[in-house]
This record gives C-alpha cells, sequence and structure tokens, in this order.
C-alpha cells in the first residue's frame, strides 16, 4: 500500500484503487477495515513522534482515499520525473554534458530494473508499467545524448543493458545496432541483427520490423564489401497525436486494454473498442495508453481520425486508407485508386509488422471494416460514441464501455487544471464536479471558465453552474461549446429517435422507463423501446436496468434546451400532461395492491397513455421503488388539480416503506395546490394525511392541529369517511401520548363515523385500534372481542394489510394474558402478511413484540435474532424519517386511515 501511494507521487490514491491493486481476485468483506489499518501502522511508521489522536501530516485523508503529499515527504519517483525534465531541457539546449550528468542522477535512483521488486503484487500493476517504460526512455535517451558527443562505446554499454532487458524490443536493438556500428563493431552489430531476426521467428513468428531492417540496411551500407545502394527506408510511421496533459485516473481500462491488445499475436487481429457518450474521454484514454505502449509496437503507430460524428462528411473508409499509407512511407504515385486495390496494399504493408492503429471518432461498422489489418500481429484500437455491435460479433472485437470520471478523479483532474484556488476551497471543488458530471470535456472546459475569470471566487462561479441550462450555456462560452459535441452525435440519429431524445428533455426526476418514455412521447412501447436503444448505442441514453434509463445531467440540459427550441409549447404541454397521467393512473392501480382502499377520483388518462397493469404485490411494490424518485418530481412538476390525486396515490407507499419526509413533502404540494383551487375537498384530505404522516414522524402536536383543522371541514363536507380517517389518526397521537383513554374515545368516534359511511375496512381499523387501546388499559376480554370481529371484517373484505396489524394487536393480548405461544402464533403469521407487503415500520414493531414473547416462552437465542432484526430495520428509519421518525415503534394501533 506504501508502494502504491508513492507510486502516485503526490497524487490521491482512492479506496477503489487501492482495493483493485491490493486484492485483484476480488476483495474480501473487510478490505476497507484492512486498509484503514495499514494506514495506521504506516502512520505509526512514518511518524513516530506524532501524538495520540493529533491529525496525520504525512499520510492524509482525502475524499474516500489516501495522499502522500508532496510538501511532507520526499517520493523518489517524483525526483526521478523532475531530473529527467531538466535533462532533456539541457540537451535541447545543446547542453549536453549537463544532460548526461543529469540523467545519471535520475538513473541513480533506481536500484533494480523494475520498481517496487520486493512488492511481487504490483509487478503488473498500470502505474509500475508505466514507471519502467520511461526508464527505459531515460535509458535511450541518455544512450543517444553519448552517441552526440562521440561517446560511442559508453553509449554501447547503456544500450547494451536495455537490449538485454528487453530482448525482443526491436527499437532498443536497433540502437543498439547503430551503437555498434558507431563503436566500429561491426562483426558485433551483423551477430547482435542475426540473433534477433531468429529470436522474432522462433518466438513471435514475425521478421524485423522496419526500424530494426533500416539499422541493418544501414550497416550493410557501409560496410567495405557491400557495393550496392540500399534499399529505399521507409520512416517507422509515429502519427499519433500528443499525450493528453494531466491525465487522471483510468487505471481499471488501461489495464484492460493492455490485457486485450498486447497479448501474444496469434491469427486474429486484436481488436478493442472503447465506447461512451460524448466527451467522457474516450480519445484522450485511447492517446494516453498507445503513448505508454509505443515500445510494444517497434513498427509504428498509426492514427486516423474519421470524424464519425463532424457536422462535416465523415472520412471514407477510401480516404482513410490512402492517408494511413501514406504515412507508412509509400509515395502518392504507388497509393491505389481503387478501394479494394488499397486494402490489399494496406494488409500486404502491415504483414508480419507490429504496428498499432489507432482509430479515433468512428460512428459506423462500415468505416472501420476496411481497416483491419490481415495480421495478428498488429492491434486495432477504435473510439466510438456507437457500441458497434457488429465489430464485436462479426469481428470478434471487444468493447469497452467508457463511464464518468468518479469523484476523487475528477476532483484530481480539476486541482491540476485550477490549482492552489482548488486546494484552498475543497467543498466549492467537489460542488464544481458535481455540476460537470464526471464529464472529462466538461471539467476541462469548467476548468478554463475558472481561468478566464481568475477574479471571480469560485464558490460564485459554482453559484452560477447550479442551473442545468444556465451551466450548459456558461460551459459554451468558453471556446470547447460542450453543446456542440453533444449535437454531433444529436445529427446523426433517426427521426424518431431524435424526437425521443428531445422530449426526454421534459422527463421528471433523474432516469425513465420504457413506459414512461411511451406516454412522453406518445408512441407504442415497440416504436419507444426501438428509439431508445438507438439513443443507447448513440450513448446519448445509457440503460439502468431492464426497459429503465438515464442521461448525465449535460446531456439532459442539452435535451431540455432542444425540447424548448424545437418543441412547440402545445406540444410540450401535451406529452407532459401524457407523463402525469401515466405517473398518477399507474401509480393508483399500484396503491391497491399494496392495501388502499379506498378509491381516488382521478380524470381520464390522455388517449396515447400506456395503460397501467399489475398482476401481483411485487410488481406494484417494485414500480413504485423504482419510480420513486420520478413520482416526486411529479408531484412538483403536474398541474395543481392532478397533484392530489398523485400525492394520495403515493401515500400508501410511502408510509408503509418508511419515506415519511417524502410523504409529508408531497401532502404539503397537494395541500398548496388545492388552496390554490380553492378546492375545499383536496384541501382536507391534505390536512388528513399530512396529520397522520406527522404523527408517524413523532410530531404529536403538529399532527393534531392538523386533524382538528381538518375534522370541521369534513363535517363542512358531509363526509363521515374523511371524518373517520381523522379520528382514527388521532386514535395514534393519543395512543403516542399514553393517554389510552382519549384514544380509545377517538377509535369509538372512527368507528361511530366508518359505519356510517358503510366503510367495512375502516370499522375492522377502527376496532383493532379499540383493541390495541384496550389491551394498554389492561382490558384484555374486551381487547380480544374488539380483534376477533375486526379480524372476521379483513378476511371478509381481504384486507390482509389490516389483518396483520389485528394479529399483531392479538398476538399483544395473548401475551399480556401469559399465553405466550400463542402470542408467537399470531405474531409470525403477522410478520408474514407485513413482509409481504413491505411494511417496514410495522414489522419493526411486532419484531421487538415477538422478541418480548420468545423471551417469556423460554427461547433466549431467537428473542435475540427478533430484537436483532428489529434493530436493522430501525437504523433504516433513522437514516430516512428525520425527527422522532425512528424511535422505538414498540407499540401502536394499525394505520391510521382505512386508505
Amino acid at each position: 500500500m506504501l508502494g502504491l501511494l508513492a507510486l502516485a507521487a503526490g497524487r490521491q490514491v482512492s479506496r477503489t484503487e487501492l482495493i483493485d491493486a491490493l486484492w485483484s481476485d476480488g476483495p474480501p468483506n473487510s478490505a476497507v477495515n484492512v486498509i484503514q489499518t495499514h494506514v495506521k501502522h504506516l502512520r505509526k511508521l512514518l511518524e513516530p513522534e506524532r501524538a495520540a489522536r493529533a491529525p496525520s501530516s504525512v499520510l492524509l485523508s482525502v475524499g474516500d482515499g489516501y495522499l502522500l503529499p508532496t510538501e511532507a515527504c520526499v517520493v523518489d519517483v517524483r525526483v526521478f520525473r523532475d531530473v529527467l525534465n531538466r535533462a532533456a531541457a539541457a540537451r535541447q539546449a545543446g547542453d549536453h554534458a549537463g544532460a548526461l550528468a543529469l540523467f545519471d542522477a535520475a538513473l541513480a535512483l533506481w536500484r533494480a530494473d523494475s520498481p517496487l521488486a520486493d512488492v511481487p503484487a504490483l509487478a503488473a500493476h498500470p502505474a509500475v508499467l508505466a514507471l519502467v517504460e520511461e526508464r527505459f526512455t531515460a535509458l535511450a535517451a541518455k544512450g543517444e545524448t553519448l552517441l552526440s558527443v562521440g561517446a560511442a562505446d559508453e553509449a554501447v554499454a547503456v544500450f547494451e543493458q536495455a537490449a538485454h532487458a528487453r530482448p525482443l524490443d526491436e527499437a532498443a536493438l536497433a540502437r543498439l545496432i547503430r551503437g555498434y556500428d558507431a563503436a566500429g563493431r561491426r562483426a558485433a552489430a551483423v551477430d547482435a541483427y542475426h540473433e534477433v531476426r531468429r529470436r522474432l521467428a522462433e518466438e513471435l513468428g514475425i521478421g524485423p520490423g522496419p526500424e530494426l531492417a533500416a539499422a541493418y540496411q544501414v550497416l550493410l551500407a557501409d560496410d567495405a564489401w557491400h557495393t550496392t545502394a540500399p534499399p529505399r527506408r521507409r520512416p517507422v510511421p509515429a502519427t499519433l497525436p500528443g499525450d493528453v496533459p494531466d491525465f487522471v485516473g483510468r487505471q481499471r481500462e488501461l489495464s484492460w486494454l493492455g490485457r486485450t491488445l498486447t497479448r501474444p499475436a496469434g491469427a486474429a487481429v486484436p481488436v478493442a473498442v472503447v465506447s461512451g457518450t460524448a466527451g467522457v474521454g474516450k480519445t484522450a484514454l485511447a492517446l494516453h495508453w498507445s503513448h505508454q505502449v509505443r515500445s510494444r509496437f517497434p513498427d509504428g503507430q498509426l492514427y486516423v481520425d474519421l470524424r464519425g460524428y463532424d457536422p462535416q462528411q465523415p472520412l471514407s473508409g477510401s480516404d482513410a486508407l490512402a492517408r494511413l499509407l501514406s504515412a507508412m512511407g509509400l509515395p502518392a504515385h504507388e497509393i491505389p485508386l481503387d478501394e479494394a486495390d488499397r486494402v490489399a496494399r494496406y494488409r500486404t504493408e502491415l504483414n508480419g509488422q507490429r504496428v498499432l492503429v489507432l482509430l479515433d471518432n468512428v460512428s459506423s461498422v462500415d468505416q472501420v471494416r476496411p481497416l483491419l489489418p490481415g495480421t495478428g500481429s498488429c492491434a486495432v484500437l477504435v473510439t466510438s460514441r456507437d457500441t458497434l455491435g457488429e465489430l464485436v460479433a462479426r469481428h470478434g472485437a471487444r468493447r469497452l464501455d467508457l463511464d464518468l470520471l468518479p469523484m476523487t478523479d475528477s476532483l484530481d483532474l480539476l486541482r491540476r487544471l485550477i490549482g492552489d484556488r482548488l486546494d484552498r476551497e475543497t467543498a466549492v471543488g467537489e460542488d464544481l464536479a458535481e455540476q460537470c458530471v464526471g464529464l472529462p470535456l466538461a471539467l476541462r472546459v469548467a476548468a478554463e471558465l475558472a481561468a478566464a475569470q481568475h477574479t471571480t471566487p469560485l464558490p460564485d462561479l459554482v453559484s452560477e453552474l447550479a442551473d442545468r441550462r444556465r451551466r450548459l450555456h456558461l460551459l459554451d462560452t468558453v471556446g470547447n461549446s460542450v453543446s456542440a459535441v453533444f449535437s454531433w452525435s444529436y445529427q446523426h440519429l433517426p427521426a424518431t429517435a431524435a424526437r425521443t431524445f428531445r422530449l426526454l428533455g421534459l422527463q421528471y426526476g433523474p432516469h425513465v422507463s420504457l413506459s414512461a418514455s411511451a406516454a412522453l412521447t406518445g408512441r407504442g412501447p415497440d416504436d419507444t423501446r426501438s428509439a431508445l436503444t438507438a439513443l443507447s448505442r448513440a450513448h446519448l441514453v445509457h440503460p439502468l436496468g431492464p426497459d429503465r434509463y438515464g442521461m448525465h445531467d449535460l446531456l439532459r440540459a442539452y435535451a431540455t434546451t432542444l425540447a424548448h427550441d424545437h418543441v412547440t409549447p402545445a406540444d410540450r404541454t401535451a406529452a407532459q400532461r401524457r407523463l402525469v397521467d401515466y405517473y398518477l393512473h399507474t401509480a393508483s392501480a399500484a396503491s391497491v395492491l399494496l392495501g388502499r382502499h379506498e378509491p381516488i377520483a382521478l380524470p381520464p388518462p390522455a388517449p396515447d397513455v400506456p395503460p397501467a397493469a399489475f398482476t401481483d404485490l411485487d410488481g406494484a411494490s417494485a414500480w413504485f421503488t423504482a419510480e420513486h424518485q420520478c413520482l416526486l418530481a411529479a408531484v412538483d412538476a403536474a398541474p395543481d388539480g392532478l397533484v392530489g390525486p398523485l400525492a394520495r396515490a403515493m401515500a400508501t407507499y410511502l408510509e408503509q416503506r418508511g419515506h415519511w419526509p417524502d410523504w409529508v413533502t408531497t401532502q404539503h404540494a397537494a395541500l398548496d395546490a388545492a388552496q390554490r383551487l380553492d378546492d375545499r375537498p383536496g384541501i382536507a384530505a391534505a390536512l388528513g394525511e399530512l396529520g397522520r404522516a406527522n404523527a408517524r414522524m413523532g410530531r404529536y402536536d403538529e399532527a393534531d392541529r392538523l386533524l382538528r383543522r381538518a375534522v370541521p371541514l369534513f363535517q363542512e363536507l358531509a363526509d363521515p369517511l374523511g371524518e373517520a380517517h381523522c379520528h382514527n389518526s388521532r386514535t395514534l397521537v393519543f395512543e403516542r401520548r399514553h393517554d389510552f383513554v382519549s384514544a380509545l374515545e377517538e377509535a369509538a368516534s372512527a368507528l361511530a363515523k366508518y359505519r356510517a359511511a358503510g366503510n367495512l375496512t375502516g370499522q375492522a381499523r377502527a376496532l383493532n385500534n379499540m383493541g390495541w387501546c384496550n389491551t394498554r388499559l389492561g382490558r384484555y376480554q374486551a381487547a380480544r372481542r374488539c380483534c376477533e370481529q375486526a379480524l372476521a371484517l379483513q378476511r371478509e373484505t381481504g384486507d390482509r394489510n389490516g389483518e396483520s396489524a389485528t394479529l399483531d394487536t392479538l398476538g399483544l393480548v395473548h401475551h399480556r394474558v401469559g399465553d405466550h405461544h400463542e402470542a408467537i402464533a399470531c405474531y409470525e403469521q403477522a410478520l408474514q402478511i407485513y413482509r409481504e407487503f413491505g411494511d417496514r415500520f410495522n414489522e419493526a414493531s411486532l419484531l421487538t413484540h415477538l422478541g418480548d414473547s420468545a423471551d417469556a416462552a423460554g427461547d433466549p437465542e431467537a428473542a435475540r435474532e427478533a430484537r436483532r432484526s428489529a434493530r436493522e430495520i430501525l437504523a433504516e428509519f433513522d437514516r430516512t424519517a428525520g425527527a422522532d421518525g425512528g424511535r422505538h415503534p414498540g407499540a401502536g394501533p394499525s394505520s391510521g386511515s382505512a386508505g
């Protein structure tokens, strides 16, 4: 672990990177604890004088990882690179003596041919391999400098060191042959050439590449007995653009490319496709990896930008072949005119060569197919916004879907680009990284924006970028238009997919399902699925699971801009109304399966809204869970007349799953909407729901105030059912205050009102509440009669949810009279139903009762297990409910209303 931190040379190393490196075959469950233990031990070793509990100044905790700060400790990796940079500058300035002294100082830091040689687990780590490459680059530069000052013998010693370490590195062996030649050791040069030619043939099945062959031809041309002119020498192609400055992260992806493209040569050409959304860093990754492995492709590296998403005409396969053949040294008159002939010549030129071909910005398989070499000694790396499925299926390519940068790497990139301003304001940096959604293009543009507005404090810039659409506009003003990059993908879409993308800018919540997309677009599920598949292939949306899709914030902002610029106001309104209708009618249907017995008055859905249908409770529960955030957003955006019905349709789910703050928020929205419309029934319903929700959260005074406001409204509306719900909820308020007499009175009032309304479900639940209160008052016979009446009604109406609450109450009655085994039987029946409905709060309550009865029945192990399970559930409520919602729910009436 210390090695990994040192290799980072002053960069933060995330916990994920540490886990991947330390446990390549799969981390144990205790991985995080093991890492924390290592950190503790390292700090003791590195700072033996540090006082207990004093913060470490050498091994810092940064984000979700750790850092060895350069100001606190000297790491030889950083010294090595600094000295090499000075050596390169001296050499370029003509100071060869100074350069050689610096090369020697840099190389003297090495104790072995490989860094961390005593840590085998890191031998294949990308950072170690990259550092080894840097050492050999330094050796080559030192040898070339020695040759330039006439010190051929010393240069040979350096070249021999590199060649012996890498006996198949043709570039290193070509330098050695040139060194022998310069030192007058012609025989050694010839022997070295024939030895490497034999080794290449035996081990790799290939002949010498152009660089090695050229060195040999120069050698032959200088021999006295060689009188013919050497053949024309072609340059080794090296057309890669420069490496990306300040490249960060992507260690796992770099390793994947290494495994995929540098495996032993075979008959098939290894092809890797890096796909991902616009601006995610596909080209940067491909270029960075290609520069790291240049020595593994000694016959050259070819690059061509196929401009697949350029607003101008993409580069054709024939034109790309002409460019590649020219880069390989063919004069114009030797490049065939016919595409098929160009393909044949291209593959002939590459036969037996070890060449890396980087095909950037590909839009279709047809662009790639003619550019595939015919020999397995080459490798092809493709970048595309499309998934290029046919290339994978027919040509054996392997695909890497490049994801957004994680927070730690995003912060690292911003820190490198912005510098000290970010170090002083870490929290602001995290906000800025979140606003750029891990998109490297956006991060770099944001950094340029910060540089352009260098007098503007970073918090002010972050505040400016808070709004998605405003953020996109600001990022477009710097010169590297984020919108323009997105538009290149958008403009290549079929018409239906383009329309779908525009309308997705109007969606609610962080993701969207196939059914919701169909409602939004007003098209059938098959057409919608085809459009979403096209968007997914173009990486304008990304699948999140079966029939569910998401898009990052900047793409969402771009889609929203398109929707406002290219969709008429009437069409936008109609699309959003269809989406709200879908959520409203589907939530209402799902809530019935979750146990809501009171129907919700709904307006008819728009004609293009897909019908909502569920066959079982599991399907309804899964739909609510998946759509939770989208439903909350829909409540915020719905027309006033639909807010109340949608909030009521969500209430049963939010109550059962313990999402009580969301329950309160949605009902406040319903109350506000009803008040704007002067909708008296809507106001009364929202007050009743808010009262029950606040009671669940332990806000008993607020709950009672709301319920007392609701009761006269329901009386004014001649709505005994609504009035009954309020009395039932007040039962919960008084019960939680331990005023069981008042609670019993409220339950009896609720029962009378439910009977007046003819509501059997409500009657049963009021009877159960009366049973509970009688139990708490020690009136066990009365309690049992109430529960038995409630159970009979619930089994008659099929109210499984209410039945579970009554069984819970009946279990307590049995427990109080000493019949513990009967109590356990009741609890176990109730527990099964609570779990069936996913009612976590009441499940926790019941488990505490079950633990008490198990203890009393002489089964302490079962009691401990029940209480442990209850504590785990209550911990969830502590995290989500807020206020008093996480308090021990060990007793209480059943759900506060028939709903």
